[in-house]
């Protein structure tokens, strides 16, 4: 080949590179910014991905992954504007924790929001929404079967009987505060907004247990090994350990009905892709979406996720009787106030031992 022919040859090859530099450049640019949900770690984890990401990668073509937080409201508040991930669970009364550090949106911007009943939005400060409501559970007893039978319990009151002395635990204070003694003060006439009317029952209750349990496994060790016998806990958890196996623990609603414990879905501050992350909220409460993550133990928020027998047998009733049965609060209320009642809660499992 001669000198010349070869010089054209490499700007032929050259030319060619370039192009096809450029062609891959367009394309990674209209290709869609991936979006990244945090979500509890564990299980919760692999139910969010089967349930949520990998179905909305494929119907949107937004690749969609998790991220495994120990506690998403704490990875929230540490991202101070420039998060990792692009949308994260949140327990609704921490919304008043993370309000300056989450964007709040209009029904405008998630309209499947108009299916779920007004009564369970989360609400930040100014009166918008801190999220959507994406699933709930409840609190209600969870109890040893081996040791104790439905009818032992068909009052919250049954609690603080004294043969159940040293045989019931019971939460951290910051979560009695926000959730037990809530729901305490409605059973004795008052509500989130007064919550003196639940101390009394809530140091009785107190004055039983045997510890202050430290994390979910441990309680749930606790109850299934019959070191305890009942304790104030949460649907959810209580259906993954069936889930798992443990066949001697269980939980029942008493006559006067539990707590509805709002979990919403929030896209904090700073979040690249807002416009992806607002879709992905939007189909994450879809029936199809919600039908899915019940499936994997939890409760849907969206009446019109259709529940078969085989759901409303393994979750314990239908979403319309569970919905009804359990008090639910306004939550900004209570997560306004949790600082303080916790305080409070402190000072009451101190006196009570």
């Amino acid at each position: 080949m001669q000198p010349s022919s070869l010089n054209k040859g490499r700007t032929k090859s050259a030319l060619i590179a370039a192009m096809l530099t450029l062609l891959s450049q367009a394309a990674f640019a209209q290709s869609p910014s991936p979006l990244v949900i945090a979500t509890y770690a564990g299980e919760s984890a692999k139910l969010w991905k089967r349930a949520v990401a990998d179905p909305f990668t494929t119907e949107s073509g937004i690749p969609t992954t998790i991220f495994e937080s120990p506690l998403p409201s704490s990875s929230v508040a540490s991202a101070q504007g420039q998060p990792q991930f692009h949308a994260a669970i949140l327990g609704a009364y921490q919304v008043p924790n993370v309000e300056s550090q989450i964007e709040e949106l209009t029904p405008e911007d998630v309209p499947n929001v108009k299916e779920i009943p007004e009564k369970y939005w989360v609400r930040t400060s100014s009166g918008k929404l801190a999220g959507v409501p994406i699933y709930f559970s409840y609190l209600g007893i969870a109890y040893n079967t081996d040791l104790a039978k439905p009818a032992d319990f068909t009052s919250w009151k049954d609690l603080a009987a004294p043969k159940w002395k040293d045989r019931i635990s019971i939460s951290r204070p910051v979560f009695v505060a926000a959730y037990d003694l809530t729901l305490y003060a409605k059973l004795e006439g008052g509500d989130e907004n007064n919550v003196k009317p639940g101390i009394d029952l809530l140091s009785r209750i107190a004055g039983n247990a045997l510890n202050v349990y430290t994390s979910m496994a441990s309680v749930q060790a606790q109850l299934g090994r019959g070191e305890v016998v009942a304790t104030p806990f949460y649907s959810t958890q209580i259906a993954m350990l069936r889930r798992a196996g443990v066949t001697n623990v269980d939980i029942l609603t008493p006559k006067e009905g539990g707590l509805l414990l709002t979990y919403v879905l929030a896209i904090p501050k700073g979040a690249k892709n807002l416009e992806g992350a607002k879709r992905l909220l939007n189909a994450a409460i879809k029936p199809d979406y919600q039908l899915r993550l019940a499936e994997g133990g939890i409760w849907p928020m969206n009446p019109n996720a259709k529940l078969t027998p085989e759901l409303e047998k393994s979750l314990g009733g239908t979403l319309e009787n569970a919905m009804a049965r359990n008090y639910a609060p306004n939550w900004y209320t209570v997560g306004k106030a949790n600082p303080e009642r916790t305080r409070l809660v402190e000072d009451i499992i101190e006196k009570s031992r």
